[in-house]
């Protein structure tokens, strides 16, 4: 019997579902077929997945299947049958599939979600697994990683680093993983000064003057905000930092597909670069080009020569400092003002548009007929020409780091051929022992920049091989019809994370380091030893009593430790008298004297502090002339020790202790002894003897062993680290690894129109598949890759209004018939030096696949 009552409760019920769906009224009148989807829905399916709808009822022959993406676009039709399988793909989002009858009814429907991040399998794995490397880099360099934070007018915001330049080479990589990547560009955006000047980065400080007040007072180099708690600094050397605003934005804008947000920010950047050519610092009168001071490149140091105006490596003062133009300030800045166009016209400014871009074309035309020597961009034009900087090497023939990203700044395709072969030039005459030949300049200054640290030559951006610039020049050749040169360098990239654990240094240093040729002497401390270090003293002084926390399987006689001999006492045959301890601990000597009578430019120390011994201790030459020097001495524990070997940063050339020897207890326990070198400043001088003084009141030192040395202290490298670059610069090398060798572009915003390329033939790489997702916006791009005897097909998907496609064709090889979605479809080629691409006409959205039988 009918239930009345039930049937009017279930009427609001139905007509609100069916308000919230239309489909729903027509479902709730007939309900003779029920969808249902495989695999289940316990997770969001993924592009390119395949999946079976299964269809039950009767008499769907006269019924079709649609299959709805995110964005409400179909993209598969079909007869509906009881099994349906077809490929998921299209817009991000709840999708939808309909049996619609011939009337135009939904006779059953089902929705289901689709989602994905980015991905990337190769066969092989090589480039998987440089995936894994530089997004565990970037995400691990710094204690702040991945982001780190700036509060601002009661806003919090999230950058990939306080500088904005530093941010923005993060950015390559990092908007492919991270949703929030508006705040750093909204942040410099609110900061920005009046005249339109961008500053260059933000820290935490105190109300109290610290050294960039003192050196940055001047012409608004500096401000605060937050009471004081925060202090806003650009270095008035750099002229880079408009132009990585702009870039910032623009690659912001891409990832978000955020038109509005877009809009709001477009005048912050029409006034920076506005700004450049209207300051001092920044513009060229003479050149009518951007210049800066002597620096390396992109760099914010200036020469020692130009130090002695301000007395810091990041100062410039109007008619003192030496002013010339570096190409790498120029080449961005065109292409900044090339992206500021573009984002004018989409925002619908097209009449603001022309000023960039006729800005753009005349920096170019100036830079290239100043800087532009048929090979490359000479690094750095003085502005006067009587300054000639000694700096031990022909300045004209050096090749500065931003060549390799000029090859990615929209030059001719001639001007890039030219600067890739110069790089493969360098390869060929590079050191042997260098790492690669992207270096920061090459060949390096050999005097002249020593004062910022490192200071030393083949270390850091001077002569140091830099990984970032490695992506750019990779993404470069893959541009420009050098893409086996591109998959090779990043092949050798992914070497180099493999030596160093599956994390990507940036920086490396240029060249190995040359050993020295010296000669040692031992000293004998049997005169001064007060102590044992063995497990019994008798009557003496026993460094530790413990039964196996001690050093009583320390070999003794002639031992050679971390390059440097030493002569070790024994204990029993030296009646308990084998080491020295000092402190200032009664009874205990505070101080001993070693006698040397000899000359030599360092000593080495075997020796070790106990946890106690927080300050450090003095070594004083003593000299024959009566004269003497001190020099500090840094004390390391003898417990659990260690040194720089697992540390993530060089160099490893100035390193001054190691450790030499430890052991293990059966509890895990570790105990150990360390090499100290010590130089002496006056090698011209008779060491008479060496005084050695316990530091702080309460801690003991302990000496085993002195060797004196020929030659300044010098340990041989563990590894070729550098220093002074953060490791989250790498986001270059996704760039090269996303862009260049899996060839997807945004040709669009949010991968609106995307540009697919696959290089993979390039690597030898037969199958791939790669997902790249801008997890700002549901903007994404998928595709399998294979290439088997004589066929290469290529199935794609995305977000995407419009796909545009060009397959590297392998070597020697030709398209003999070309299939889209099952179609013969028309195909013309492209070359570029020597490759061949096969190029597609425009496709639309949807779910493709493209099969090429090659001859």
């Amino acid at each position: 019997m009918v239930d009345r009552r039930k049937i009017l409760k279930s009427l609001p019920l139905a007509a609100s579902a069916a308000l919230a769906s239309p489909s729903n009224l027509a479902i709730a009148e007939k309900q003779e077929f029920q969808l249902s989807i495989e695999p289940s829905m316990d997770a969001p399916f993924r592009p390119l997945q395949q999946a079976i709808l299964h269809l039950t009822g009767n008499g769907c022959g006269d019924t079709s299947l649609i299959v709805q993406d995110g964005e409400g676009r179909e993209y598969y039709r079909a007869q509906a049958a009881s099994h349906m399988p077809f490929t998921i793909g299209g817009a991000l989002g709840r999708q939808l599939a309909r049996i619609i009858r011939k009337n135009g009814s939904v006779a059953a429907e089902i929705s289901f979600t689709v989602d994905c991040s980015t991905d990337l399998q190769d066969e092989g794995g090589v480039y998987s697994g440089l995936l894994k490397a530089v997004l565990w880099t970037m995400m691990s360099w710094s204690e702040n990683n991945p982001v780190s934070t700036i509060h601002f007018k009661d806003r919090v915001y999230q950058l990939f680093a306080g500088w904005i330049f530093d941010h923005t080479l993060v950015l390559k990589g990092m908007k492919y993983f991270w949703p929030n990547v508006k705040d750093a560009i909204d942040f410099f955006a609110e900061t920005q000064r009046e005249d339109g000047m961008i500053w260059e980065n933000c820290y935490p400080a105190t109300p109290d003057k610290n050294f960039f007040d003192w050196k940055f007072g001047y012409d608004g180099f500096i401000s605060r905000f937050g009471d004081g708690f925060w202090q806003l600094r650009r270095a008035p050397v750099e002229s880079h930092v408009e132009q990585y605003f702009v870039e910032g934005l623009y690659a912001t804008w891409k990832a978000t597909g955020d038109l509005t947000w877009m809009k709001s920010r477009l005048d912050n950047a029409m006034r920076a670069l506005r700004q450049v050519t209207k300051s001092p610092y920044r513009w060229s009168e003479k050149h009518q080009l951007i210049h800066r001071g002597f620096t390396i490149d992109t760099w914010d140091y200036v020469s020692d020569d130009q130090q002695r105006f301000g007395g810091s490596v990041f100062m410039v003062y109007l008619g003192k400092s030496e002013f010339g133009v570096f190409h790498g300030d120029n080449t961005n800045f065109s292409l900044q003002c090339r992206n500021l166009a573009e984002m004018l016209k989409v925002a619908g400014r097209e009449k603001d548009a022309p000023e960039f871009e006729k800005l753009a074309d005349e920096v170019d035309k100036r830079l290239n007929a100043l800087a532009w020597n048929g090979e490359f961009y000479t690094h750095w034009i003085a502005e006067n020409p009587e300054y000639k900087p000694d700096v031990g090497v022909d300045m004209s023939i050096q090749v500065s780091l931003s060549n390799a990203y000029a090859l990615n700044r929209g030059l001719p395709h001639d001007k890039c051929a030219a600067i890739l072969k110069t790089y493969q030039r360098i390869r060929k005459q590079m050191p042997s022992s260098s790492p690669a030949e992207f270096y920061g300049i090459y060949p390096p200054f050999e005097r002249n920049f020593t004062q910022n640290i490192p200071g030393l030559v083949w270390e850091y951006c001077n002569g140091g091989t830099l990984v970032v610039v490695g992506g750019e020049l990779a993404h470069g050749a893959f541009e420009h019809g050098y893409e086996s040169y591109g998959s090779d360098i990043l092949k050798r990239i992914k070497a180099i994370a493999d030596r160093y654990r599956g994390y990507l240094p940036v920086t490396l240093r240029g060249k190995a380091v040359d050993l020295p040729e010296r000669s040692f002497q031992q000293l004998s401390i049997r005169g001064q030893a007060n102590a044992s270090h063995g497990k019994e003293a008798g009557a003496n002084f026993v460094w530790s009593s413990h039964p196996e926390m001690n050093l009583a399987d320390l070999p003794s006689g002639r031992q050679e430790f971390q390059g440097i001999p030493f002569d070790i006492l024994n204990p029993i045959e030296e009646a308990h008298r084998s080491c020295i301890v000092v402190s200032r601990q009664n009874p205990d000597t505070a101080s001993v004297i070693i006698p040397v009578n000899a000359v030599g430019a360092s000593i080495y120390l075997l020796n070790a502090a106990d946890g106690r011994m927080n300050s450090g201790a003095l070594l004083t030459f003593h000299y024959a002339d009566g004269s003497m020097h001190t020099e500090d001495v840094a004390m390391h524990s003898w417990a659990f020790p260690s040194d720089s070997r697992y540390a993530k940063a060089g160099p490893r050339t100035q390193d001054t202790y190691r450790l030499a020897w430890k052991k293990v207890t059966s509890d895990n326990q570790e105990a150990g002894i360390y090499a100290t070198g010590i130089n002496n400043p006056h090698t011209d001088r008779r060491i008479e003897s060496v005084e050695l003084t316990a530091g702080g009141a309460r801690g003991r030192w302990l000496i085993l062993a002195a060797t004196l040395s020929s030659t300044p202290v010098f340990f041989a490298p563990y590894d070729d680290l550098s220093t002074g670059i953060p490791d989250g610069w790498n986001g270059s090398v996704l760039y090269a690894l996303f862009e260049g060798l899996a060839g997807i572009k945004d040709l669009g915003a949010a991968f609106s129109n995307t540009m697919i390329s696959p290089r993979w033939v390039s690597a030898e790489v037969p199958s791939a598949e790669i997902t790249l997702r801008y997890p700002a916006s549901k903007g994404y791009t998928s595709y399998r890759y294979s290439l088997r005897d004589n066929k290469m097909t290529l199935e794609f998907t995305g977000s995407a209004e419009h796909f545009e496609v060009q397959m590297l064709l392998p070597a020697n090889r030709k398209s003999k018939a070309a299939r889209l979605d099952g179609q013969e479809i028309r195909t013309t080629e492209q070359t570029i030096e020597a490759s061949s691409y096969l190029v597609l006409p425009v496709i639309g959205s949807g779910v493709h696949r493209l099969d090429v039988m090659l001859a």
